[in-house]
């Protein structure tokens, strides 16, 4: 009788641990590899008047970090890592730009660096996104929504 408790424990943990996974990986893979349209980039409901487009790498996110490009219409390009956590409820983004000088250039890696941080997924659709956070880098206390369409 022991066994067989030990061996449903065991199923169970690994079927649950499992699951966990490949529900992060899923939300991943829906979001790698494409061009994104930012429709929603807002501080406290208030949307920036430009809004960038996201080019997302193919990633395979425990084989290293995901990587995407926030560009603006004036040619600015902006690095940013990015990871889905916690099951696929956190959506974690991080500027990896400098500042250069450029206009376009700085304008674009001053916004990625101020809407980095851990945002919760409020939706996650095949073709959409919207994530929330209050605890971003450039917006501390503020509610900040980035939500994204496919393109």
């Amino acid at each position: 009788m022991k066994k067989i408790i030990l061996l449903a424990s065991t199923i169970f943990i690994v079927a649950f641990v499992f699951t966990a996974c490949n529900k992060t990986k899923m939300y991943a893979n829906r979001l790698d590899g494409g061009d994104w349209k930012v429709t929603e980039l807002s501080v406290d409901g208030t949307n920036e008047t430009e809004l960038p487009n996201w080019t997302i790498g193919d990633c395979d996110a425990y084989k290293g970090s995901c990587t995407g490009e926030w560009k603006n219409n004036e040619g600015g390009n902006g690095k940013f890592v990015w990871q889905f956590r916690e099951k696929g409820k956190k959506f974690e983004i991080s500027n990896q730009s400098e500042l250069t000088g450029d206009h376009a250039q700085d304008e674009v890696v001053l916004q990625c660096q101020n809407f980095s941080g851990v945002y919760d997924v409020i939706e996650h659709k095949r073709k959409s996104m919207k994530f929330e956070c209050s605890a971003t880098l450039g917006f501390a206390g503020k509610k900040v929504v980035i939500k994204i369409e496919k393109e």
